[in-house]
């Protein structure tokens, strides 16, 4: 090789050592620009949840000198900001929130509470001993809570990084617990939590409420979980997988078979769940047969007596609301959501928490006040479609028996669902509703 072909040749070398060289540090560049945007948004969420856990302390300690519903209210509602914005800025934190229930229960109960006792002020009637100590419990926890978060704020104004796998300081480089142990250690401050009574969504008698359906059904064994799942999945046992146990208020046996993940309860062996992970691109059968179809599954389950209410498709996915119906009165609590695939009509999803926990005997339906007195309550903007009986769920975990007018608005058209007590007159809900192509919500 002459000696100008080997000047070339490393001119070239040298050339396309120098592009890569140059691509490696621009991709390096990119890379610790992303990580550098990515640590400021991270370090923006903590900030934003120390600022509403301090926001939150100081509205609970207000909340014990308040004796006025106006004052109640307004701290109501300052609290209910707050915690919203607190749970929005921790989903936001790279924290396994898995292991955060008691942290949102917490943010969850202390606007719900506060609100509680709004209502309560609102009516005249002073707030008992027991609720205000309630409070100060809440108050607590706040504070210790509050002071964890502060921590883990001032490691990161010292240096640490939230991005690294563990916290390090910048300048001494010496390891500080990670986000995610810190927040674990913070969850350690509800471990004696308190059982709250009260009337509201967030009560620990809703949260932890038995189901009605299988508190007292036999317990079935794991081979006989099985069984109700190869049935539900139309296949035999021996394409079943077994796949642990889950507790919580409904404990069911888990099992899995061809991108299928199905939950039998324990007591009872009913079907709590199914859900499906394959992608339906397509659709060959009709919204109806999809209905027909669901319909159908239920009875093939035992779930009988279960009327179509409303139902929508998205993703391909056809999702059908059910209700338990006893002659003319449709129970709105006792529901179940069934998926069907749009592109051969199979058993996409299942859900039957709604109805497993609220499903029972109920005293007979009755009304104080006629639906014609009831009815001329209505707005004077609206005109009756038709009209139901039937019960439906209320935020506190009881239930209101109610009349359902289906109402359309004489100016625009818009349909809507009225619900009128049949003891007390007063509107209980309103739902708007929505029709499209792909069915009918309701908001």
């Amino acid at each position: 090789m002459s000696k100008r072909n080997i000047i070339r040749l490393f001119s070239y070398a040298f050339c396309i050592v120098a592009v890569l060289a140059a691509y490696a540090v621009i991709g390096n560049n990119q890379s610790m620009a992303y990580k550098t945007r990515l640590e400021a948004v991270y370090q923006q969420s903590l900030t934003e949840l120390a600022e509403c856990l301090d926001s939150i302390e100081t509205n609970l300690t207000k909340s014990g000198y308040a004796a006025t519903a106006t004052m109640m209210s307004s701290l109501s509602e300052d609290l209910f900001s707050e915690c919203s914005t607190a749970k929005n800025a921790l989903s936001n934190l790279p924290v396994e929130q898995m292991n955060l229930g008691g942290t949102y229960k917490f943010l969850s109960q202390a606007a719900d509470y506060a609100d509680y006792l709004s209502a309560k002020t609102r009516t005249g009637t002073q707030i008992s001993e027991e609720e205000y100590q309630n409070m100060q419990k809440l108050l607590q926890y706040a504070k210790t809570y509050s002071a964890c978060v502060k921590e883990m704020v001032s490691k990161c104004a010292n240096g640490g990084e939230i991005t690294d796998n563990e916290i390090r300081g910048r300048n001494s480089g010496t390891k500080v617990a990670s986000l995610s142990l810190d927040f674990t250690q913070a969850e350690e401050a509800f471990s004696n939590y308190p059982t709250l009574l009260y009337d509201g969504p967030f009560a620990d008698a809703v949260l932890n409420r038995e189901p009605a359906v299988t508190k007292n059904a036999p317990e079935k064994s794991k081979e006989e979980g099985a069984k109700e799942a190869a049935k539900a999945l139309y296949t035999t046992t021996d394409k079943i997988t077994y796949a642990g146990d889950s507790e919580g208020t409904i404990p069911c046996y888990n099992y899995t078979m061809d991108g299928y993940n199905v939950a039998i309860t324990k007591n009872g062996g009913y079907v709590s769940y199914i859900l499906g992970s394959d992608q339906i691109k397509t659709q060959s059968i009709t919204q109806e047969n999809a209905v027909n179809i669901a319909a159908a599954y239920l009875k093939r389950l035992g779930y009988n007596n279960m009327k179509e209410t409303y139902y929508a498709v998205e993703d391909n996915i056809c999702i059908v609301n059910f209700a338990y119906i006893e002659g003319s009165v449709i129970y709105y609590s006792d529901l179940i959501k069934v998926g069907i695939s749009m592109s051969d009509g199979k058993i996409y999803s299942l859900e039957a928490d709604g109805y497993l926990t609220n499903h029972r005997q109920r005293a007979a339906f009755s009304t104080k006040i006629s639906e014609k007195d009831m009815q001329v309550r209505l707005s004077g903007h609206v005109e009756v479609i038709s009209a139901k009986q039937c019960i439906i769920p209320k935020n506190n975990g009881t239930e209101a028996q109610c009349i359902e007018f289906h109402c359309r608005n004489k100016s625009t058209a818009e349909e809507a669902l009225v619900y009128v007590n049949t003891q007390t007159g007063e509107e209980e809900n309103i739902l708007i509703l929505l029709y499209s192509d792909n069915g009918t919500l309701t908001k």
